[in-house]
């Protein structure tokens, strides 16, 4: 016996191009409602919303990890040259240059060790010194971003990374007193670190206040910011940390809040760290005269 069929399945079977059969359904049709697309995007704005902040935070967290993958790679480059060059290391320079330049003392420390520039570009930068450069960094020139500790080359023997003040000499690895506490290279604004009014154990003379917002000096505008501003930004660029690369090839972070130590500069050597207190006349050998842990550093 044939199954009955209803008239109202009879019904539902003859409406086609869009009729209505049934409650709110459409036969024939795979569409959805206005109302259905609205709730799919307001959920997918939810859902965007709550993975932003994930996703910026882990995207400022993989170009630290750049920062410091660069350092540690440029740690093995500089004792590879070390090494295939009885321990000595290169000479001492104070520029930005890559190409050529008829002073040596003006090529940029990475390329004395002969080292792919590329390397020496931190993700996090946006500033760095324009003295004796190949170029603007708006112009691709942005290799330059990392300070190697000179200082004391110019004016004291035997003192952390240079060992004679008349040739700035790199010292050997063996005669370090403490690698593991002797920076070598770091985050920073100028290219060779000389510890006039450039590192931050010490005060930035001229306007050592100038990062915390309520003092009178304070300028929101990065791009007008005073020199001692913007090389405090660019030392902490990473997230309020600063990425280092100590002798012993090893490399760290240093927060904003730590405590600095000038000895990190003078590798240990006591008579280095008088001959730099006495030759800047407590010009930049001061105290902090506030924590660093205050400053404004959100304008990145």
């Amino acid at each position: 016996m044939m199954p009955l069929v209803t008239a109202a399945q009879v019904g539902c079977a003859q409406m086609r191009g869009g009729r209505r059969c049934g409650p709110g359904r459409r036969v024939g049709q795979a569409g959805i409602t206005v109302i259905e697309v609205l709730m799919a995007l307001f959920l997918i704005s939810i859902i965007a919303t709550l993975m932003l902040p994930a996703i910026a935070t882990t995207w400022k967290k993989s170009r630290t990890n750049r920062s410091m993958s660069n350092l540690q790679q440029i740690g093995v480059l500089v004792a590879d040259y070390q090494n295939n060059n009885g321990g000595r290391g290169a000479r001492r320079t104070n520029g930005g240059r890559w190409g050529y330049t008829a002073n040596p003392d003006n090529y940029y420390w990475g390329a004395m060790y002969e080292i792919d520039k590329r390397v020496f570009h931190s993700p996090h930068s946006w500033a760095t010194s324009a003295y004796e450069v190949d170029g603007p960094r708006s112009d691709g020139h942005i290799y330059t971003d990392y300070g190697f500790n000179g200082v004391g080359a110019f004016w004291l023997d035997e003192v952390a990374n240079f060992e004679v003040s008349s040739t700035h000499m790199a010292r050997e690895l063996s005669t370090y007193a403490n690698p593991a506490l002797t920076i070598v290279a770091q985050d920073h604004f100028e290219s060779m670190i000389d510890g006039n009014g450039d590192v931050p154990c010490y005060e930035f003379a001229e306007d050592p206040n100038i990062l915390n917002q309520g003092h009178q000096d304070f300028n929101p505008n990065k791009a007008t910011a005073n020199n001692s501003e913007t090389m405090l930004l660019e030392i902490f660029r990473n997230q309020n940390f600063c990425c280092i690369l100590w002798a012993d090839g090893h490399v760290s972070q240093i927060p904003i809040t730590g405590v600095w130590d000038p000895r990190w500069y003078t590798g240990g050597f006591k008579a280095a760290q008088e001959g730099w207190e006495k030759r800047e006349n407590g010009r930049f050998v001061k105290p902090a005269p506030y924590s660093y842990g205050n400053a404004f550093t959100g304008r990145f």
